[in-house]
């Protein structure tokens, strides 16, 4: 074997694969990215055996290859030597790196050893832009639960119909919905659970306008789109029903300016407890009152006039929360919905009626 590749395309596809290389080395071989040269075709490919993904390129190949290389050392030697070509020759177990000036070696593992996903196409097809799936993707994705011993939490439920995109994400505490129209599909009625990894990959990886299909079969599902493929194992579970945690109508609704209360949120969590992180908000009449207090007897309080509500009431919330919804609101209002003091808060964007964040409350 004897290539030459442009450093600067091979880093660029070999980014699209990277963050699913196994950082505890639980299998020496998941280390590796493998690497195949066919039909003038570069393809990398890297698992953790949840999730895999893939990234081609065109190469001036002149011979068929398929080698193993350490994915992460691979990449930092490549992204240190700038923009320039480089080859690749293999001697045995080694495959060597030469530049006009550099010089590496790196140890290769059999590619028979690469677990490689078994590559079945589904019949449940549809397809959707890029850029509308990496933003209901981040609309959503801050909600999902980390490591929670309930697993059918660590991941986004995608309700798929001939007509909708449902997306939820719920950590138990706050819950994340948003929704989007289809056109291009062959699809009956169904949901799955993407997991954690493989939402934080495509939404990394997704990009312009361009179009991402979408497969499911079985347990698995592909995604499809530029040059990256990703196939992800689903989480085999019962989503919770969302739809009881979502308040179907609230008394108080309280139309605020997301440059004003973003920023207050952010000072008020300043002095919030480090633990708990909760802060009260108090509705009168025509203002709120945002406060945080710490075990170190210190306090923050804000002021944000509003519209009279003829209202008083005091809840409290986990400020985090409330900073992640308003972030993921993108336009310049946000309607804070609450009903009393027990029940859970409804965050929504004036110019987005497809999407709504809860947050339950606390006490303080």
């Amino acid at each position: 074997m004897n290539i030459i590749i442009n450093t600067e395309e091979f880093v660029n596809h070999l980014s699209n694969v990277v963050g699913v290389v196994d950082r505890k080395q639980t299998m020496p071989i998941l280390g590796h990215v493998l690497i195949s040269g066919n039909s003038g075709e570069i393809t990398i490919t890297a698992t953790d055996l949840e999730v895999q993904i893939s990234s081609k390129f065109k190469a001036n190949i002149s011979e068929d290859f398929l080698i193993t290389l350490p994915g992460r050392k691979l990449f930092d030697i490549l992204r240190s030597l700038g923009n320039t070509e480089i080859e690749l020759s293999s001697d045995n177990d080694t495959i060597l790196l030469k530049t006009a000036k550099s010089k590496f070696s790196l140890q290769q593992l059999p590619s028979n050893e690469f677990p490689l996903f078994d590559n079945t196409e589904g019949d449940q097809t549809f397809s959707i832009k890029q850029q509308t799936l990496s933003d209901i993707f981040n609309k959503t994705q801050f909600a999902m639960a980390q490591q929670d011993v309930r697993f059918y939490l660590n991941g986004l439920l995608l309700e798929i119909n001939p007509e909708s995109l449902n997306v939820v994400g719920t950590d138990g505490h706050r819950l994340a919905k948003t929704s989007t129209t289809l056109d291009k599909k062959n699809i009956t009625e169904q949901s799955c659970i993407v997991p954690r990894k493989a939402i934080q990959e495509l939404t990394r990886s997704l990009s312009d306008e361009k179009e991402c299909k979408v497969s499911l079969v079985d347990n698995q599902a592909s995604f499809s789109f530029s040059q990256v493929s990703l196939t992800t194992k689903l989480i085999d579970g019962t989503f919770p029903d969302y739809n009881r945690v979502i308040p179907p109508e609230t008394t108080t609704n309280i139309i605020l300016e997301t440059k004003i209360l973003k920023p207050a949120l952010q000072r008020v969590s300043i002095l919030a407890n480090e633990k708990f992180r909760g802060v009260r908000i108090d509705i009168d009449n025509n203002k709120i009152i945002i406060s945080s207090e710490n075990p170190e007897q210190e306090q923050a309080v804000e002021d944000i006039d509003i519209d009279d509500t003829n209202v008083k009431l005091s809840i409290g919330f986990n400020v985090s929360y409330l900073i992640d919804a308003v972030n993921a609101c993108s336009g310049d209002l946000v309607t804070l919905g609450v009903n009393d003091e027990n029940t859970s808060a409804l965050i929504t964007d004036p110019s987005d009626p497809n999407t709504k964040y809860v947050v339950m409350p606390m006490r303080l």
